[in-house]
């Protein structure tokens, strides 16, 4: 057994093995030289004496060099725009390839001189900072908060080339702030002068969403007294939900009388002149009254999002309903139980309950309720 596992674990990695290798010819073959050059460094690693790994390595890294070195010049002569960036790119998987070799003692068996390019690379950043800088400048000062975004994406970029870039901090801050997009979110309470009604389920559950929401880094929301607290006083749009209109246990009782009747039923035992005794077989009858209370709650929430400002106007304006039934059912006979049906025998078996209180009753139709609102903010917000 042990014997059998061993060759099983061996054909496994011989099998593993022969398609990474399998991959990386198969991506020199396609012209792919930088994917294939990784992929057999990767298996030297593993196994220094891969044949097939060296075959490929050694015939896709000056393949490699050479489609870089062909690009760089191309794109230096056509002066394309972010040149210098690209570059960055470029250079950046050229060192790559090398470190990897560096780290693989198969594939430095296979590449003796790896190129690196550091020098050249740290001489290209700033050439690069400084584009990726001028491009935010320029979306910043459109004014727009989706020209803030490409401005911060700009703005991060420049520091990531060189850290401290110009006044690159600052204006990573500047370009967040004219990006995020300001929501004041009013939850309104819960009105009934009939019942004490708490929709803090629901709106935790809704709170839950928006800060599902702010996993966008430029979204935001706030309550109104956060909004008032921060000095929020023209934020970019006005979120509202409202109960507009509900139903709490709306009570609807059912009777169904039936009367039942089962032949070829055991009724009784004779006993024979021989002294056997012998079934009597007949029919039984029964008189069933059956019951349904059903307890409705239903209602509607409405959800509105307003854009603030100058443009003022409704982008969302939706209602939402929802509705859960409470049923209980019980029942009571008179006759013979055999001749009941099993679902009558169980109903009959049930007593009369109370329904669920009120609180409960209007939890339960509000959750197909934040499904829904869930969704559509979800789907609202995915494109901020």
């Amino acid at each position: 057994m042990k014997a059998t596992k061993g060759i099983i674990v061996v054909l496994i990695v011989l099998i593993s093995v022969l398609e990474a290798c399998t991959t990386a010819k198969s991506q020199y073959e396609k012209g792919n030289y930088y994917d294939a050059v990784m992929r057999s460094v990767e298996k030297l690693r593993k196994s220094p004496n891969n044949k097939s790994a060296r075959e490929t390595l050694a015939n896709a890294y000056p393949q490699a060099i050479n489609s870089f070195m062909d690009r760089l010049e191309n794109e230096d002569q056509a002066n394309v725009d972010f040149k210098f960036t690209k570059a960055v790119y470029t250079y950046e998987k050229l060192n790559k390839m090398y470190e990897s070799i560096q780290r693989s003692p198969g594939a430095k068996q296979v590449i003796t001189n790896p190129k690196k390019y550091y020098t050249t690379l740290n001489k290209i950043k700033p050439d690069a900072a400084e584009e990726q800088y001028s491009a935010g400048l320029y979306h910043l000062s459109l004014g727009d908060r989706n020209n803030a975004k490409k401005a911060y994406d700009y703005f991060v970029r420049a520091d990531q080339f060189m850290p401290g870039y110009k006044d690159v901090g600052p204006k990573i801050d500047e370009a967040y702030n004219r990006s995020i997009l300001h929501v004041v979110a009013d939850l309104k309470p819960v009105q009934s002068r009939t019942y004490e009604l708490s929709a803090d389920i629901f709106y935790k559950q809704l709170e839950n969403t928006l800060q599902q929401i702010e996993n966008n880094e430029f979204i935001r929301f706030y309550t109104p007294e956060e909004a008032s607290k921060y000095g929020l006083q023209n934020p970019d749009q006005i979120l509202k939900v409202n109960f507009e209109d509900f139903v709490v246990g709306e009570t609807h009782t059912r009777q169904k009388i039936e009367k039942m009747e089962k032949d070829s039923v055991v009724v009784g035992e004779v006993t024979l002149d021989s002294g056997r005794k012998k079934e009597v077989i007949g029919t039984v009858n029964a008189d069933v009254s059956l019951y349904r209370m059903e307890v409705i709650s239903r209602g509607l929430v409405n959800l509105s999002i307003t854009q603030n400002g100058m443009d003022q106007r409704d982008l969302i304006y939706q209602d939402f309903p929802g509705e859960f039934v409470w049923f209980h059912e019980w029942g009571q006979f008179n006759g013979d139980e055999r001749a009941l049906t099993e679902e009558q025998s169980l109903i009959c078996s049930n007593r009369r309950v109370n329904p669920a209180p009120p609180q409960q009753l209007f939890v339960e139709f509000t959750k197909p309720i934040q499904q829904q609102l869930h969704n559509r903010l979800i789907s609202f917000y995915k494109n901020y």
